[in-house]
């Protein structure tokens, strides 16, 4: 993820981001997770959300940019910040939760189906799943970097082979519809446990 490592790209991604208001996608969650849970936030980025996420959860910030986790811990020096992949999530913790905003868009469907199968070992049994994604029928690359948009019903498909979907929340970033946040619980193993 070389494109924001580039000190100069990340100042334009913080500046595009200035106006950026949460606060819709964090009421969504917090009807899902309780308050003090374990979070693992993939690909913090400049730290947007994690400013409402300190004050109700245990919160691990991550992302594969040395330059955005730089300025994170910066900003938020007694919050642990780790350098980790989206799709293999190296890391020897379980969480109550995973979340992203606009991540998960940059993997193709084999990154995205190791990426869910490796969140069902990284999530805490009845844990949540929590990302945003970009709906269409498109998928460009700019400098390098790949954007993948999704068909809502073919994507909650595939999270539903892993998880079990709680709430498919649409909602608007740019224009009506062009976006979905999708929380669901990691308990398919639990259930194939007891049948």
């Amino acid at each position: 993820m070389n494109f924001y490592n580039d000190p100069a790209k990340v100042d334009q991604y913080e500046k595009m981001c200035e106006e950026y208001d949460g606060t819709e996608l964090y009421a969504v969650l917090e009807k899902h997770l309780t308050e003090g849970a374990s979070l693992l936030e993939l690909g913090c980025g400049p730290g947007n959300d994690i400013r409402h996420f300190l004050d109700l959860y245990t919160v691990t910030g991550s992302d594969l940019s040395d330059e955005f986790l730089s300025r994170c811990r910066a900003k938020f020096p007694d919050l642990p910040f780790v350098t980790l992949d989206a799709v293999s999530i190296e890391t020897s913790e379980v969480f109550d939760c995973i979340y992203s905003n606009k991540v998960l868009h940059h993997l193709d469907n084999e990154q995205l189906v190791a990426s869910f199968r490796r969140q069902q070992q990284v999530i805490a049994e009845n844990g949540l799943f929590a990302h945003t994604f970009w709906l269409g029928d498109k998928e460009f690359t700019i400098d390098g970097m790949r954007f993948f948009f999704h068909d809502r019903d073919r994507l909650e498909a595939l999270v539903s082979r892993y998880f079990t979907i709680r709430q498919s929340y649409l909602y608007k970033e740019f224009e009506e519809g062009d976006s979905v946040f999708i929380l669901a619980r990691n308990d398919l193993a639990a259930q194939a446990g007891s049948h």
